[in-house]
C-alpha cells in the first residue's frame, strides 16, 4: 500500500470514528500532528495535494461529517485530553530532570503532580465545606 492510499485509508477511518465534524477536520489538517501534515511535510507538497482527487475526497469527508453532526452542533471538538502548556524552559527542565530521576516520562510526571494538587484541593474543600470557612483554602493556594 503506498503512502496516498494509507492516508486515505486513515482519513475515512478517522471520518468513521470523530465524534464531530471538528474533531474530523482537526485530525486530518492539523498543522502539528494532522494525518495530511504528516503525510505531506513541505508546503510545496500541500499545495500540490490540494490539487489532487484525494484532496476533494478528503474535503468531502468532511462536508459529510458537517451534515451529520451539524453545522453549529459539530463545530465544538470533544476533549482529547490533551493540552499544551508553554513553561519557562527552566521549569520544563527541572521537570525533565525530576522525571528522570524517578524513572518515570514527563507527561506521569505531569499528571501524576496535578493529580496530587488537585486531590489535596479536593479534600481541603470538602473539609471547608463542613466547616463553613474559606480561609484555610484561601490560604492554601497561596502557597
Amino acid at each position: 500500500m503506498n503512502a496516498l492510499d494509507e492516508l486515505m485509508r486513515a482519513a475515512e477511518q478517522a471520518a468513521q470514528e470523530a465524534e464531530s465534524w471538528a474533531d474530523l477536520s482537526n485530525a486530518l489538517f492539523n498543522p502539528v500532528d494532522g494525518l495530511v501534515s504528516r503525510a505531506y511535510r513541505t508546503r510545496e507538497a500541500r499545495e500540490a495535494f490540494v490539487k489532487t482527487e484525494e484532496y476533494r475526497k478528503i474535503r468531502q469527508l468532511v462536508s459529510d461529517a458537517i451534515e451529520r453532526f451539524g453545522l453549529v452542533e459539530g463545530a465544538t471538538p470533544k476533549k482529547s485530553g490533551r493540552f499544551v502548556v508553554r513553561l519557562p524552559q527552566s521549569l520544563h527542565g527541572a521537570l525533565e530532570r525530576e522525571a528522570v530521576a524517578e524513572g518515570v516520562s514527563l507527561n506521569q510526571l505531569v499528571v501524576s503532580k496535578l493529580s496530587l494538587t488537585l486531590g489535596r484541593l479536593s479534600n481541603l474543600v470538602r473539609q471547608e465545606a463542613g466547616t463553613g470557612s474559606h480561609s484555610q483554602l484561601a490560604d492554601s493556594s497561596r502557597r
